[in-house]
């Protein structure tokens, strides 16, 4: 049986192609799932595989009713799964006072929604070729950014003031003069309820040194101490 006549055995039977998507989306949801479990993402292996197969399932419905129904429209059903996929993505973001994390697994979930459409509707090809491409943004893009960045004086301070809220605005004024770009900011009150810690994490522009930039904070209004978390001392 030549490989055009097996695949028309295929779609001829409608369970059998259901089965066969299924059982492909399954496969590519594990595939980015499994990535994002192993570097401990909220959503990993198995709400990828549930989002991959739902999706597939829902368009190979939608497609079905639209050949026995003339006025389906096929497309319906999977907008509403791309448009729904939102709450979901949202739900694996979390805020950190001024950082936010879980973005890219929230933009994964969406695009794994969107591969099990295509894998719904029939495009196979198109599924596995997106999510090789997916898999390797993932793992190996995340790799060329850290070395892209290897270079660049990274900087984290806890910085210690009373309670005025004008202490962040403070903060980011000295930084900006000495042109440091700010990579998370974050405070916290602390439990004697007489101070702030401001967690603080910038780049140190071309030939600044931070001495300069802790010398500046420390002679600040209102800045108690200024601890050094990390990077240049």
């Amino acid at each position: 049986m030549s490989s055009s006549t097996f695949l028309s055995a295929i779609e001829s039977t409608p369970y059998l192609m259901s089965t066969i998507k299924i059982l492909v989306a399954a496969f590519i949801g594990g595939i980015i799932g499994l990535e994002r479990e192993t570097v401990k993402r909220p959503a990993g292996f198995r709400t990828h595989i549930l989002v991959c197969v739902a999706a597939a399932m829902i368009m190979d419905i939608n497609i079905q009713l639209a050949s026995e129904f003339s006025s389906v429209d096929p497309t319906r059903l999977g907008a509403q799964v791309i448009s729904g996929m939102g709450f979901l993505g949202a739900g694996t973001i979390i805020k950190e006072g001024a950082s936010v994390k879980g973005l890219t697994t929230a933009a994964g979930l969406w695009a794994v929604a969107c591969l099990g459409l295509a894998v719904g509707s029939g495009y196979i090809y198109i599924a596995i070729w997106a999510m090789l491409i997916m898999l390797l943004t993932l793992k190996t893009f995340s790799s060329v950014e850290k070395h892209l960045t290897r270079g660049k004086r990274i900087v984290e301070l806890n910085v210690y003031s009373d309670l005025s809220p004008e202490r962040i605005g403070i903060i980011t004024v000295v930084l900006g003069s000495f042109h440091c770009k700010i990579l998370h900011l974050n405070i916290d009150p602390l439990e004697d309820g007489r101070s702030n810690r401001i967690n603080v994490t910038y780049e140190l522009a071309h030939g600044v040194q931070n001495q300069d930039v802790l010398k500046k904070l420390h002679s600040m209004e209102g800045i108690i101490t200024i601890e050094n978390v990390k990077g240049d001392v």
